[in-house]
């Protein structure tokens, strides 16, 4: 893991406050002072430059991540040095209960996107709390079942939707945490991402991803601007998944 720095700026300090932690929207958010206290002593508090790595796949799993800030990629490396991007996560989530709880070792590796604000968790503080607290049981197993049910819902669209249909699912997912409305009017998402992982992201080649945002552009759905998306009518890229 690279070597990230701790929190000195504002927002950062914020975050990082005593009031909840900062985990209320967490899977470990809502705990009693007592069982925080519990965690303060079994966590760190990191900040993460963009590029940095959280965790690798296939190392012991020693932590788990609370995402505060930020949006951090999943990815699965297989074949020869082949990697394929599953998913983006943003603050709010809780990274690496599978592999904790699991195996031990991280299945997959994770990668920040943007600056982010992270808390990393010994897994068995956790355990430990886990045994106390039905509470944080329920919500760390929501939280799994929530993780179970994307996948199934990735799979189904790459099995039913057209790669036109997937990509306007992705800038669907991305323009809450990547979006902001203009001047004009107009959504305009800032992409995390480069076009090779945008396209292992809806699980399609890099020319077919191609091929799909000239579509969008020809219908007059979307424009790319380098890693800038404009979008005129929400409703004409809503229309595209509902097709």
């Amino acid at each position: 893991m690279s070597n990230p720095t701790h929190p000195d700026n504002a927002s950062d300090a914020k975050a990082f406050s005593s009031d909840g932690f900062g985990l209320e929207q967490t899977a470990i958010g809502g705990l009693s002072d007592e069982a925080l206290n519990t965690l303060r002593d079994a966590s760190s508090d990191v900040s993460i430059a963009s590029g940095q790595t959280l965790f690798t796949q296939g190392k012991a799993a020693t932590h788990i991540v609370c995402l505060l800030k930020g949006t951090v990629a999943l990815h699965r490396t297989h074949g020869r040095e082949q990697s394929t991007l599953l998913r983006l996560l943003d603050a709010g989530s809780t990274i690496g209960l599978d592999s904790a709880f699991g195996s031990g070792v991280y299945s997959n590796s994770a990668i920040a996107l943007t600056d982010c604000s992270v808390r990393y968790i010994e897994p068995e503080a956790l355990c430990s709390l886990m045994t106390k607290s039905p509470e944080l049981l329920r919500a760390l197993l929501g939280r799994l079942a929530a993780d179970l049910q994307a996948s199934d819902e990735a799979r189904v669209n790459v099995v039913h939707l057209q790669v036109r249909a997937r990509l306007a699912a992705l800038l669907l997912a991305l323009r809450d945490r990547h979006g902001m409305v203009n001047d004009s009017g107009d959504l305009v998402i800032s992409l995390p991402l480069t076009r090779r992982d945008m396209a292992s992201a809806i699980g399609t080649r890099p020319e077919s991803l191609s091929r799909a945002i000239k579509a969008l552009e020809t219908a007059k759905v979307a424009s790319f601007h380098g890693k800038r998306v404009v979008v005129s009518d929400l409703d004409d890229l809503l229309d595209e998944v509902e097709q």
